[in-house]
C-alpha cells in the first residue's frame, strides 16, 4: 500500500506574517459561544485594523489540534498573549503585524483551538457548536450540525480520544522566539 501523503493545513494572519503548520487530522472542529470566546473576539476586533473572529451570530469558529501537531513555521515573534485574567489557564495569542487573532491555548490542555477564519483554504467543516446557552438570545441555531448546551459528551471523548493518542501527555506550547 503507497504512503498516503500528511495533511497538513496552514493557518496564517491576515497579512502572512505569522504561519503555522497542523499537521493531520484535527481532534475536531466547533462553534463555541461561551460568554469568554465571545468577549475575547470583541475585543480583538477592536484593535486597529483587526480582521474579525466573532462569527455574525457572536460564535467563535475553531477547529481544534494536538499541540504536539501544530509547529509555527515563521513570525513567532510577532506572537502576543492576551488573557481575559491573569490567572487564567486560557491565553489567546494574537498576531502583532496585523492584528489577527490566531488560537486559543489553554495551557492545562493538550490541544490548541485555532481560529478557523485564519485557515485561508480548506478549513475543516463545522461539527457542531458547543455552549449554545451563552448565545445571544436573538440567536437561532441552524440545525445544519449538532447544537449542544455546554461541552458535549461527544466534544469530550473527541478530547479523551486525543489526549490517549498521546500518552496522556499535555506539552506546553512555547511561544516565545528562541534566541540564539
Amino acid at each position: 500500500m503507497p504512503d498516503r501523503p500528511m495533511n497538513i493545513m496552514k493557518s496564517r494572519c491576515a497579512c502572512g506574517g505569522v504561519e503555522y503548520e497542523a499537521i493531520g487530522a484535527p481532534i475536531t472542529s466547533a462553534i463555541c459561544y461561551c460568554a469568554s470566546c465571545q468577549e475575547a473576539g470583541r475585543a480583538f476586533e477592536q484593535l486597529p485594523a483587526a480582521p474579525t473572529v466573532l462569527e455574525p451570530d457572536g460564535g467563535t469558529a475553531t477547529v481544534l489540534y494536538r499541540k504536539d501537531r501544530v509547529r509555527c513555521v515563521h513570525g513567532r515573534e510577532h506572537l502576543k498573549e492576551y488573557r481575559l485574567k491573569p490567572e487564567s489557564p486560557t491565553r489567546r495569542l494574537v498576531a502583532t503585524c496585523c492584528n489577527s487573532a490566531m488560537f486559543l491555548d489553554f495551557t492545562k490542555g493538550h490541544w490548541l483551538s485555532m481560529y478557523r477564519c485564519r485557515f485561508p483554504t480548506d478549513a475543516p467543516e463545522i461539527e457542531m457548536r458547543v455552549m449554545t446557552r451563552d448565545r445571544r438570545a436573538s440567536v437561532d441555531l441552524a440545525d445544519d450540525v449538532p447544537n449542544y448546551r455546554g461541552h458535549s459528551a461527544r466534544f469530550m471523548m473527541k478530547l479523551l480520544a486525543a489526549r490517549i493518542a498521546m500518552g496522556f501527555r499535555s506539552p506546553n506550547f512555547d511561544v516565545a522566539e528562541k534566541s540564539g
